[in-house]
């Protein structure tokens, strides 16, 4: 079996990005499970794949969460990719988490490893809670908030996160 290797990139925020390796035979269901474990994202919205631009280009169709959808099953051999091939994946319509994947290698199936894999992940680089900063501390930042009332966002720890109690919309942080 053929073994391809793909580097996805947030389109937003190059310097967070994955590689990883995934079998011809394996289906872009698979791949699109990989990608949400990978970048730690819920399995609570949709997510597709486009050759090309997303929105733009011909789709892949739809992938459910739990790996069901028109997209779900489409083997990725049948993709007909070659290396350097880039297609857009996004997961989430709603809030459009756009991502960069490039077909980086095709190679040989090694014994004994259980395909899809991450590989390689980019060095994590912590933002710290913007709370604790102005109190003199440092605190790895764990989620976005958005103040609707104010239209602002502010990066915060979990206990200054647990301190808030107004109307607000909070995401992880993916590193």
């Amino acid at each position: 079996m053929a073994i391809y290797l793909f580097k996805i990139t947030n389109k937003h925020r190059k310097s967070i990005w994955r590689k990883i390796e995934i079998q011809d035979t394996q289906t872009l269901g698979d791949f699109d499970q990989m990608i949400r474990e990978s970048f730690g994202y819920d399995d609570d919205h949709l997510s597709a794949f486009y050759r090309g631009r997303a929105w733009s280009a011909q789709g892949y169709g739809e992938i459910e969460p739990g790996g069901q959808g028109r997209g779900a099953n489409k083997k990725i051999q049948d993709l007909k990719l070659q290396s350097g091939d880039k297609l857009e994946y996004i997961y989430d319509m709603g809030e459009s988490y756009i991502s960069l994947v490039e077909l980086m290698d095709i190679g040989a199936e090694q014994a004994g490893v259980a395909y899809p894999r991450v590989v390689e992940k980019n060095k994590q680089r912590n933002k710290y809670c913007e709370q604790c900063k102005s109190k003199g501390e440092k605190q790895v930042a764990v989620y976005n908030v958005y103040y609707f009332e104010a239209e602002s966002l502010e990066q915060l720890c979990e206990p200054c996160m647990e301190s808030i109690e107004e109307d607000i919309d909070a995401t992880e942080i993916v590193y």
